[in-house]
C-alpha cells in the first residue's frame, strides 16, 4: 500500500498538533516519492460554531473573506519556509464544516491518504480523538493516518 501513495492530504488548522501532523505528512511524502502533498485549511462559518451574534450576510461574508486571505497567506508561508517551496505541494482554503469539506476535497482530488492530528484547535471535543478527526475517520473513502499529539 505504501508504494501506491501518490496523493497525500494534510488538513491543517494551524494549531501545534496539526503542524506536527503536516511535518509527518511531508516526511512521508518525500519517503514514498508521492506525486503531490495537499495542504487544506477549512474556514468554519460562524453559524456552524453556534455563534449567532453575527448574522449571515455581508459582515459574515467579509469575515470569511478575511479569514480565507489570512489562511492563504499562512499556507504560502508554510509552503515556502517549511516545505522547500516544492512544486509537489498544493494549497487550498475552503469554507464549511471541516469534516465534510475534508472528505469532499479528498474525493475530488483522488487522495490516497489523509494525514491529520488526533486533536486540533478544539481538543476538548472528544476525549480519545478530536471531533473533526473522528468524523473524517468515519466518512473518509481513503486511508487516514492519525498523528498523536
Amino acid at each position: 500500500m505504501i508504494q501506491t501513495l501518490k496523493k497525500i492530504l494534510a488538513p491543517i488548522d494551524f494549531s501545534e498538533p496539526s503542524m506536527k501532523a503536516l511535518a509527518s505528512a511531508w516526511e512521508l511524502a518525500k519517503d514514498v516519492n508521492a506525486d503531490q502533498l495537499y495542504l487544506l485549511h477549512v474556514v468554519v462559518p460562524h453559524h456552524l460554531l453556534g455563534i449567532e451574534a453575527i448574522p449571515v450576510g455581508g459582515r459574515e461574508i467579509a469575515r470569511e473573506a478575511a479569514m480565507i486571505e489570512q489562511a492563504e497567506e499562512e499556507l504560502a508561508r508554510i509552503k515556502k519556509d517549511d516545505l522547500e517551496n516544492s512544486k509537489k505541494v498544493t494549497t487550498a482554503t475552503i469554507v464549511g464544516a471541516p469534516a465534510i469539506k475534508i472528505g469532499d476535497y479528498a474525493r475530488e482530488q483522488g487522495i490516497d491518504l489523509i494525514v491529520m492530528s488526533s486533536h486540533g484547535r478544539t481538543a476538548a471535543d472528544s476525549v480519545l480523538v478530536g471531533g473533526t478527526t473522528e468524523k473524517v475517520i468515519r466518512h473518509a473513502t481513503c486511508a487516514v493516518l492519525i498523528i498523536r499529539r
